[in-house]
C-alpha cells in the first residue's frame, strides 16, 4: 500500500494539500444528488477554459464572420465553440437540479440562509450570461432576435429605456458586440467570484447529512472534527477529478455526436450544436421562428400571455426572483421533512410543471399570442391537482407520523445489500483497460484533421475524457469503497 500512496503523498507535500482546511465527507456522500453543485462547477471551469481560448478569435467588429471562421478555419475551432455550448446547457441544467434539490431537503433554513440567497443570484447570473453569450453567437438570426427582445421588448416595457445604451451600446454593430463581449466577461467574473464565496460558505457550513441523521431538524450539520470523518485529501480530490473529466467528456461528446455529418442536418435549431444559425440578411433568415435558447422558453410563453407585456415580465421573471430570494424567510420552521413543508413542497412542484409546461408549448408555438382560456386551461389544473394532493398528504402524513419516527436512524443507512457487488480485482482491472482505452483513442485522433474532422475528433475526445473519469472512479472504488 505504500507504493502505491507513494504519488499522491508527494503531490500533497509539494502543493501542502494535506493542510488545506477542506472538509472531508462521510462515505454515503459519494453519490450524485450530493455533487450537483460540482457539476456545476466543472461546467464553469469548462466555460472560463474555452472562453478564454475564443476571445484570442471573436472578432465584435466582424461577430457573424470571425464566428463562422473559428468553426471552419482554426484548429480544433468547431469543438472549442460547440462544447462552450453546451457547456453553459449543462451548467444551467445542473444548477436547475441543485437548486432543485437543495429546496426539496430545505438547504436554505439556518446557518444557509445567505448561502441559498447566493445561489440563487448566482442561478439569475448564469442566465443572464448565458443569454448574452447566446447573442453574441456570430451575430446570426437568433441572436438578432435575442438582442431586439432584450432592447425594444424587456427594457422597454418597464420603462428602462434609458438603460438601452449601457446594455446594448449606440446601435452601431460594433458597439454591440463590444458592449455585449464586455459584459459577458464582467458577469463570467462575477459568477467567478460570488461562486467563491458560496463555496466557502458551503465549507463552513459543511454539506447538509442525511435528514434522517438530524432528525429531520435544523441546524443539520455534521461534526467537521469528528475522528471517524475522513480527511478530504485525497479522497474528495480523486472523486472530483473523475467527476470533472466525466463532465467534459459529456460536454464535448454530446455536441460532437450530433455535429457528425449524418445527424447534424435533422438536429432541431433549439438544440444544434454550432451556434451561428443563418445571418440576419440571408434568404433563410425568413423561414427561422424566432426561438430563444431553450433554457429561456418558459419566460418566452409567458411573454405572451394575455395580460400585457409588462405584468408578464413580472410575473415571468420579477415575481419568481423575489419568492426564491425571501424562501428562507418565508420557512423559519425547524423541521427539514418535505412533508412537513407542504408550502415549498407544493411551491418547487408547481413551479417546476410550469416551467416544463411553458417550454413545450413554447418550443411548439414560438411566439404566438396566448388565448386567456387557454392559459387558464394550461396553468389552473396543476396548480389545483399539486396543492389539493399535497394538502391531503400533508394531512394524512401528520395522523401517521410517529413522534420518534425520525430520530436518529443513522445506523440503518449503514446496512449493506445484499446485491451483486462488484470486486476489487476486477474493478482496478476494469480501471487499466479504460485508461489504456483511452489513450489509444487520444492517439488515433491525432491522425484526424483538427479543422475538417471536428466532430470525429470531438466524439474521440468525449468518451476518451469519459473512460478516464471511468478509469478515476473504479481506482476511487478500490482504495476507498
Amino acid at each position: 500500500m505504500g507504493n502505491k500512496r507513494d504519488l499522491t503523498d508527494w503531490f500533497a507535500e509539494l502543493l501542502h494539500l494535506k493542510d488545506v482546511p477542506f472538509m472531508g465527507v462521510p462515505s454515503y456522500m459519494f453519490s450524485i444528488e450530493y455533487w450537483l453543485g460540482g457539476i456545476a462547477a466543472s461546467a464553469l471551469a469548462w466555460q472560463v477554459l474555452t472562453g478564454l481560448l475564443l476571445l484570442f478569435y471573436y472578432e465584435p467588429s466582424n461577430a457573424y464572420d470571425s464566428t463562422m471562421s473559428i468553426l471552419h478555419n482554426v484548429s480544433f475551432g468547431s469543438i472549442i465553440l460547440s462544447s462552450h455550448l453546451y457547456g453553459a446547457y449543462i451548467m444551467i441544467f445542473a444548477v436547475y437540479m441543485h437548486g432543485l434539490y437543495v429546496m426539496l431537503k430545505g438547504g436554505y433554513k439556518k446557518p444557509r440562509g445567505f448561502q441559498w440567497i447566493l445561489g440563487v443570484l448566482l442561478f439569475v447570473l448564469t442566465l443572464g450570461v448565458s443569454f448574452i453569450g447566446y447573442s453574441l453567437t456570430g451575430g446570426d438570426v437568433l441572436a438578432a432576435d435575442a438582442v431586439d427582445v432584450g432592447r425594444g421588448g424587456l427594457l422597454t416595457a418597464l420603462g428602462m429605456q434609458s438603460l438601452i445604451p449601457i446594455a446594448f451600446g449606440n446601435g452601431t454593430e460594433l458597439d454591440l458586440f463590444s458592449r455585449l463581449l464586455a459584459w459577458h466577461i464582467t458577469i463570467a467574473a462575477a459568477i467567478i467570484l460570488l461562486f467563491l464565496l458560496h463555496f466557502y460558505l458551503a465549507e463552513e457550513n459543511g454539506l447538509m447529512p442525511r435528514l434522517k441523521d438530524s432528525g429531520y431538524k435544523v441546524p443539520a450539520m455534521i461534526n467537521k472534527n469528528s475522528k471517524d470523518l475522513p480527511p478530504w485529501w485525497p479522497r474528495n480530490f480523486i472523486y472530483m477529478a473523475a467527476l470533472v473529466l466525466m463532465i467534459w467528456g459529456i460536454i464535448i461528446l454530446i455536441p460532437s455526436i450530433l455535429a457528425l455529418p449524418s445527424i447534424y442536418p435533422s438536429i432541431p435549431i433549439l438544440f444544434s450544436p454550432y451556434p451561428p444559425g443563418p445571418s440576419p440578411t440571408s434568404p433563410q433568415a425568413a423561414a427561422v421562428p424566432a426561438y430563444p435558447p431553450w433554457f429561456f422558453l418558459f419566460i418566452y410563453k409567458m411573454l405572451d400571455m394575455p395580460f400585457g407585456l409588462k405584468i408578464d415580465e413580472v410575473l415571468s421573471m420579477i415575481a419568481p426572483l423575489i419568492i426564491l430570494l425571501i424562501i428562507p424567510a418565508l420557512d423559519r420552521n425547524e423541521k427539514l421533512h418535505p412533508l412537513d413543508r407542504p408550502g415549498i413542497l407544493a411551491l418547487a412542484l408547481i413551479g417546476l410543471i410550469w416551467l416544463i409546461e411553458l417550454s413545450v408549448w413554447s418550443a411548439i408555438q414560438p411566439g404566438v399570442p396566448v388565448n386567456p382560456s387557454w392559459a387558464a386551461l394550461v396553468m389552473l389544473p396543476p396548480l389545483i391537482i399539486v396543492i389539493t394532493g399535497i394538502y391531503a398528504t400533508h394531512r394524512s402524513w401528520v395522523r401517521i407520523r410517529g413522534g420518534n419516527a425520525f430520530n436518529g436512524g443513522g445506523k440503518a443507512g449503514n446496512n449493506k445489500s445484499s446485491s451483486w457487488i462488484l470486486s476489487k480485482s476486477t474493478a482496478s482491472i476494469i480501471g487499466y483497460v479504460t485508461a489504456i482505452l483511452a489513450i489509444i483513442i487520444i492517439a488515433l485522433s491525432l491522425i484526424l484533421s483538427p479543422i475538417n474532422d471536428g466532430p470525429f475528433i470531438g466524439v474521440s475526445w468525449g468518451a476518451a475524457l469519459l473512460l478516464l473519469s471511468a478509469s478515476i472512479f473504479n481506482y476511487f472504488y478500490v482504495n476507498y469503497v
